[in-house]
């Protein structure tokens, strides 16, 4: 697979952030921020560029930081319906946000099948 953007549904994303993207920029550009808040104070940002092929992760609780990352060469992201995959190209590793039935992040290393 080797794309000029990132492949992603925005249906999937509508689907675990329950909302439309804000677009800080003309749509053409290809830059698109989701942000969802929990009942418990956590709230996450995914901001992505389709074709810059990069994706930050942010999550704060209460307005403090968690965990805030910048993933580069960003090929795709899945969802399952619960959790949001984002794997980047030649990355032994791939990004999980997991949104039900709990919220939290993780990596897991992806197949050496799957790799190229």
């Amino acid at each position: 697979m080797d794309w000029n953007y990132i492949k992603y549904d925005e249906h999937e994303l509508f689907e675990l952030f329950e909302s439309e993207p804000m677009i800080p920029t003309i749509i053409e550009e290809g830059i698109f921020i989701y942000r969802k808040k929990f009942d418990n104070g956590v709230r996450i940002s995914l901001n992505f560029s389709i074709h810059e092929k990069k994706c930050k992760i942010f999550m704060s609780i209460n307005g403090d930081m968690l965990f805030e990352t910048i993933l580069k060469n960003v090929e795709y992201m899945r969802s399952d319906g619960k959790r949001l995959r984002i794997h980047q190209k030649d990355s032994d590793i791939d990004y999980l946000i997991y949104f039900y039935p709990n919220f939290f992040v993780k990596t897991e290393d992806v197949p050496t099948d799957k790799l190229r």
